[in-house]
């Protein structure tokens, strides 16, 4: 037989098995991404479902509080209501007259409760216990693995005072997301003056059916072994040249480290450009003097944060430095405790704490411009 037959022969074999290969990979390829996006949008419904549920559960912790602190009967769970529309606008009256809120048709849409009554009461409650979103991102991230979602999540909360000035709060790294992955919001109070938003975002790698992956993966395999055993046989009449590419890694540079501790003198930091901490006095104070006094534990705290490297601390950190138990400590007073804090410096000054959702908070400085020399 001819040897040049022989060797078109097994090209075309070789080419006929490659275009085969590639248009079941594109075929797979497509079933794939149609998996996907069925995966992420079921896994997105369950979330928000979650997440509303979620809320649900420490709108009735924050509820369980006011019964038993006040020894009141009424309950946001236990009122019977005709479930009315809610109004597209609300009228205060303040000590500087008569203000009308107009509430977004968007707002009132994705109101937890849709009757005004519900809305009135929650907003009282909320005006004596801050909402803790931190423990509702705990149980939103909890009851997502049980689900075996696996996503990353973040909680945004905005709550528009009055003034209709807006604070924002945060748990998890939300400068991480992208506009998309915002999944659900929902508005609490009278005004819907408080915003609750679920962020959420899949890996690529976390989507993939595994089943159909693997079938490609294999299938590739056995083209690639298919292909070395034609090439040991061409070996016969052509030479082979093999060429060895050296990869050089570039060696990363080192962060510029960003802890810089703003010590005026022992124990006394700046946490702005006019804005002072004596820890030894516990003391918050000015250029016009001393604005407030802390208390011990939040004094002991603060200065814990100062020191710390990043000025970030661990939630273990945090409970040893507090003097409290992990196991008779509960979580719900920790996020207490944690909320109270915030509060107390958003009070006198811009310094903020965040939480990176895996257990570690920290504090974010404003910045002094000795720092930008």
């Amino acid at each position: 037989m001819n040897t040049t037959y022989i060797v078109k022969r097994k090209n075309i074999i070789r080419i006929g098995v490659l275009v085969a290969c590639m248009l079941f990979t594109i075929v797979y390829g497509i079933l794939i991404f149609n998996a996907c996006k069925q995966r992420e949008q079921a896994w997105s419904r369950q979330a928000k479902a979650v997440f509303l549920e979620a809320v649900g559960n420490e709108l009735k912790k924050l509820d369980k509080m006011e019964i038993y602190g006040f020894h009141t009967i009424t309950s946001l769970f236990q009122q019977k209501t005709l479930e009315t529309d809610i109004p597209d606008s609300v009228v205060f009256a303040l000590q500087d007259g008569t203000h009308v809120y107009h509430l977004p048709l968007h707002r009132r849409n994705n109101a937890y409760f849709k009757d005004g009554d519900k809305n009135i009461y929650l907003s009282l409650i909320l005006e004596k216990y801050p909402f803790p979103f931190d423990s509702l991102h705990y149980a939103w991230d909890k009851q997502l693995a049980l689900s075996d979602i696996k996503g990353k999540i973040g909680v945004c909360s905005r709550i528009t005072d009055l003034s209709r000035k807006v604070s924002t709060f945060a748990s998890g790294a939300l400068e991480e997301f992208a506009p998309s992955d915002s999944l659900v919001s929902t508005y609490l109070g009278y005004r819907l003056e408080m915003e609750l938003s679920g962020y959420i975002s899949y890996s690529w790698w976390s989507l993939l059916p595994g089943g159909m992956v693997i079938t490609v993966v294999l299938l590739w395999c056995m083209y690639i072994f298919f292909w070395l055993f034609y090439g040991r046989l061409n070996q016969l009449v052509s030479k082979r040249t093999v060429v060895v590419e050296k990869i050089v890694e570039k060696a990363l540079l080192p962060a510029k480290s960003r802890n810089k501790t703003r010590h005026i003198k022992a124990r006394v930091y700046r946490l702005e450009h006019d804005v002072f901490f004596d820890a030894e006095q516990r003391l918050f104070c000015d250029g016009n003097g001393v604005i407030e006094k802390l208390s011990p534990a939040m004094s002991v705290l603060l200065e814990h944060f100062l020191k710390a490297s990043d000025h970030t601390l661990t939630k273990y950190e945090i409970y040893q430095i507090m003097g409290k138990d992990l196991e008779e400590y509960s979580l719900d007073s920790f996020y207490k405790m944690i909320e109270r804090f915030r509060k107390k410096l958003k009070q006198f000054s811009s310094v903020t704490l965040h939480s990176d959702g895996n257990g570690a908070y920290r504090l974010i400085l404003p910045l002094d411009p000795t720092d930008m020399n």
